[in-house]
């Protein structure tokens, strides 16, 4: 929360489980709404007694509860920040979950292919010049038909360009202007519905039985190879001794 301030920046968290919220204390807001002092705990571990000295005493934060859920934030004042609005803030934490997903999954970002870390860094600004750019045009869209941004499906706008782009190669200055109108217009009824939405913290791919590779899979594979070879050699000898056990027996039946 100091530094939060420290920046000019303002927060809203949900309220830790163990900390004891006490509405009837403080300077009363309104209910379920105070302001408390909340006073400088012990110094961690990890930090110095420099960075410890710099925090003040105690600071002035809003603690308040809404539908069950406590909430603290920096935002003081209650008449310019109700605190309905602010928890409907608070639930669009999701979005940023989403906007990370889309850029993750949607667009195939969770597995990089560079090899170095210049071409990496590559890699990823690539991808977000073209989330940026396809952002741009959904920006664009709910500006022409009054709709909020976050409300159109990220999937579904990715889904419309691929099926429009032949026909932008392929077609006039003239026709391309209403391929793109018609492509904003049908953009907007991807919707998406995700009030209240939530799901398990689960990963759904589930890993493979084999081992990591941590050498070049050039290595790798000469070491396979060898691995074949000795397989064969042995196959080969054990073949040959069978055979050389067998045919004194055979020979023996033939005289018989």
């Amino acid at each position: 929360m100091c530094d939060l301030k420290r920046i000019s920046a303002d927060g809203i968290f949900r309220g830790h489980s163990q900390r004891n919220y006490d509405f009837r204390t403080g300077i009363r807001l309104d209910k379920n709404d105070h302001i408390m002092k909340w006073r400088k705990p012990a110094k961690p571990e990890w930090m110095t007694d420099e960075q410890y000295e710099f925090y003040p005493n105690e600071i002035a934060i809003r603690e308040l509860k809404v539908n069950g859920n406590v909430y603290v934030t920096t935002l003081l004042n209650s008449k310019k920040y109700h605190k309905k609005e602010l928890a409907q803030i608070y639930e669009r934490r999701w979005d940023v979950e989403i906007n990370l997903k889309s850029i993750k999954t949607v667009m195939n970002m969770d597995f990089l292919s560079c090899k170095t870390p210049k071409m990496v860094r590559k890699e990823i600004g690539i991808h977000f010049v073209a989330y940026n750019f396809i952002r741009i045009i959904i920006a664009m869209a709910c500006e022409k038909y009054n709709t909020l941004p976050w409300q159109i499906s990220f999937k579904g706008t990715i889904q419309l360009i691929h099926s429009f782009m032949s026909h932008f190669f392929n077609s006039s200055a003239e026709k391309n202007k209403m391929f793109y109108a018609e492509m904003l217009k049908l953009m907007i009824r991807n919707k998406v519905n995700r009030p209240g939405r939530f799901e398990p913290r689960a990963v759904k791919r589930r890993p493979k039985a084999f081992p990591l590779l941590h050498k070049p899979r050039v290595t790798e594979k000469i070491k396979l190879m060898k691995k074949i070879e000795k397989r064969i050699l042995r196959h080969a000898a054990d073949k040959s001794r069978f055979i050389e056990s067998v045919e004194p027996a055979y020979m023996l039946s033939e005289l018989v």
